[in-house]
C-alpha cells in the first residue's frame, strides 16, 4: 500500500519537534533564575530527542537541524558560563549535534574541551571524541584534543603520548603535535608546560569561546604558579629564620623573592597563617 501524504511529512513533524523543545527550553531559561524555572528547563530538556533519534528522523533536514542544535549549544554554554556555571546537560546536547552532523569537527572540539574544564567532566568529554575519532579518522583535531585532556587532567601521560602521536601522523596536524607527544612520553608536568599548551590552544583557534577558556586557563595557571613559589619562599624564610614572614613584603625586603607579582584578577596574594592565598574567590575567577 502506498504511503498517505502525511507519512512523507513525518520527518519533518519531527524536526519541528525538536525545534520546538529547544524554543521552549529557551524561553524557560530566559524567564529568570528561580529554581523553579530551573527544574522546568531540565524536564524540558529531557524530552528532547536524542541524536540517534533525531537523524533517521530528520534525514531531509539534517544540515538545518545540525545548525539550529549547534545554536543552542552555543547559547545554553554561554548562559550557564555567566549564572550558575553548571552543564548537566551540554554532553546531550553535543551528542544530538554530533549525531545530526557526524563530520562537524568544530562541534566535538568545542563539545570536548567545554565538557571536560567548564563541565569538569573529561571522562565524557574523551567518550565525545573517541566517537569522533571512530567517525573522522583522518582528522588530527580530535586525537590531538584527547592527548591534552589525557595530559592536562587525567594525567594518564602514556595515553596522552599515543593520542598526540595518532594526531601527529594525520595530515595537515598542527606543527606542535609531534614536541607534545614528547612532552607526554617524558611525563614532564609543570606549570610552564600548562601554560605553554593553553598558549598554543589560545593562537591556534579562530572559536571565541574556546579562546575565552583558553584565558581563563592561563589565568588560572598564573595563580598556581605564583602561589606555588611564594610559598616556597615563606617555607625557605621559616626554615632559616624559625618564624613566619610579618606578611609577603618580608619576603622581597629579605631577599627570598625578588618581587610580589601580580595577581591577575586583580586582588593581591597575601599570607593566611603559614599559607600563601589569591584574595580573588574562586567563585569570581572569571
Amino acid at each position: 500500500m502506498r504511503p498517505g501524504p502525511l507519512v512523507g511529512l513525518l520527518p519533518l513533524v519531527v524536526v519541528i519537534w525538536g525545534f520546538v523543545a529547544v524554543y521552549l527550553l529557551q524561553l524557560a531559561i530566559d524567564a529568570g533564575g528561580q529554581a523553579r524555572q530551573r527544574e522546568k528547563a531540565v524536564e524540558e530538556m529531557m524530552y528532547f530527542p536524542s541524536g540517534r533519534f533525531m537523524r533517521p528522523a530528520s534525514i531531509e533536514y539534517q544540515v538545518l537541524a545540525a545548525d539550529i542544535v549547534w545554536l543552542r549549544a552555543v547559547q545554553y554554554y554561554g548562559y550557564h558560563l555567566m549564572t550558575d556555571r553548571k552543564y548537566e546537560w551540554l554532553g546531550h546536547i553535543f551528542e544530538i549535534l554530533t549525531e545530526l552532523d557526524p563530520r562537524f569537527i568544530g562541534a566535538y572540539h568545542f563539545g570536548a574541551l567545554t565538557l571536560a574544564w567548564d563541565a569538569n567532566n573529561p571522562d565524557e568529554a574523551l567518550q565525545l571524541l573517541r566517537l569522533g575519532m571512530r567517525r573522522n579518522p583522518t582528522s588530527w583535531q580530535l586525537p590531538f584534543d584527547a592527548g591534552f585532556i589525557t595530559y592536562m587532567l587525567t594525567r594518564d601521560y602514556e595515553m596522552a603520548a599515543r593520542y598526540f602521536r595518532i594526531a601527529a601522523e594525520l595530515p595537515g596536524a598542527w606543527h606542535v603535535t609531534q614536541r607534545w607527544a614528547a612532552v607526554a612520553a617524558g611525563r614532564a608536568g609543570s606549570f610552564e608546560v600548562a601554560r605553554d599548551m593553553w598558549l598554543e590552544i589560545y593562537q591556534g583557534t579562530e572559536n571565541r569561546r574556546i579562546r575565552e577558556l583558553a584565558v581563563r586557563q592561563l589565568r588560572a595557571v598564573k595563580v598556581s604558579q605564583d602561589t606555588a613559589r611564594l610559598q616556597e619562599a615563606v617555607n625557605r624564610f621559616r626554615e632559616d629564620r624559625g618564624r613566619l614572614p610579618v606578611g609577603l613584603a618580608e619576603l622581597v625586603r629579605a631577599g627570598y623573592t625578588v618581587s610580589l607579582p601580580e595577581e591577575p584578577y586583580g586582588g593581591r596574594y597575601y599570607l593566611e597563617a603559614d599559607r600563601v592565598r589569591s584574595s580573588t574567590p574562586a567563585r569570581e575567577r572569571d
